[in-house]
């Protein structure tokens, strides 16, 4: 399987960025948990950039170093250290950026990964420098030279182990993954799993997410408005594996990456190209 990453960086403003992606979403634990300072940045119109960890000594998203002194870092909604970040997260990164455009100052990192789960399924390709695996129903693509490793390696990773994945989706339904960390083996009905998508086949017991059954009947719903879920609804669920079903211990609404984007932003966008009509019309 030959596999090829697209990366998009651009600076662009919200109008033109809500008309690229139709996903809606809201409140929750996840790309905005918090609020930025100013409305989504450092005064000014600030900036916010999308994209992966791609270095440190300060953080480098998009291109741009960011200084993280005064910065705000969540992951899963729990203010952490700069330590805490690896490269190949994809972040949301609210600041301000120099004249230079390649320096600025992050007020606020946030972190929220993809999916957390077993390897159902992995199989490499011939030429074994890339593979396809399945994780809680989610088929991802990983690279030996394009996806990062943490805990683990290209070559060791295997079915059974209990990993978080960062990525981003492409026109396939599948994720490519940009991060791999092993969380250690999993145990069935004693691991915690993450999985993020949209509410389907909702009854007053369980609920479809892509491929996964859903239980939520002991689930903590206090973060959905008015503690009552609905078909078509973005959301994070977090439990534990019963066989094929997870069975959640919390549903929390999870936002969509355009929520963290202010009116008449610059803003920058790593992803992949899921649609393609010209070099002014893409998504």
């Amino acid at each position: 399987m030959s596999v090829l990453r697209l990366r998009l960086s651009l600076i662009l403003l919200l109008p033109v960025i809500t008309c690229l992606s139709a996903c809606g979403g809201g409140g929750g634990g996840g790309i905005v948990a918090a609020s930025s300072p100013g409305g989504g940045g450092i005064g000014g119109t600030g900036y916010t950039s999308s994209g992966t960890v791609d270095g440190f000594g300060s953080v480098f998203v998009n291109g741009v170093e960011f200084e993280t002194d005064e910065a705000e870092i969540l992951i899963d909604g729990e203010f952490v250290g700069e330590d805490a970040l690896g490269l190949g997260m994809v972040v949301v990164v609210s600041g301000t950026v120099n004249e230079d455009g390649v320096t600025g100052d992050a007020s606020q990192i946030v972190f929220d990964e993809d999916v957390v789960g077993p390897v159902a399924t992995l199989e490499r390709n011939r030429d074994n420098d890339s593979m396809l695996l399945s994780v809680l129903g989610i088929e991802i693509i990983a690279e030996r030279t394009g996806t990062v490793f943490d805990d683990t390696s290209f070559d060791s990773l295997t079915v059974g182990d209990l990993v978080e994945v960062s990525g981003f989706p492409n026109n396939a339904g599948q994720l490519r993954a940009t991060r791999i960390e092993k969380q250690g083996n999993f145990v069935d009905g004693e691991s915690e799993v993450e999985l993020k998508g949209i509410v389907t086949l909702l009854s007053s017991s369980q609920f479809t997410l892509g491929n996964t059954v859903v239980d939520y009947r002991n689930a903590d719903l206090s973060d959905i408005p008015g503690g009552v879920l609905q078909e078509g609804q973005r959301v994070e669920v977090r439990g534990t594996l019963n066989g094929p079903i997870v069975l959640a211990s919390r549903v929390e609404p999870e936002d969509s990456v355009e929520d963290a984007f202010d009116d008449n932003e610059s803003v920058s966008v790593e992803g992949t190209i899921t649609g393609f009509v010209s070099r002014s019309n893409f998504r």
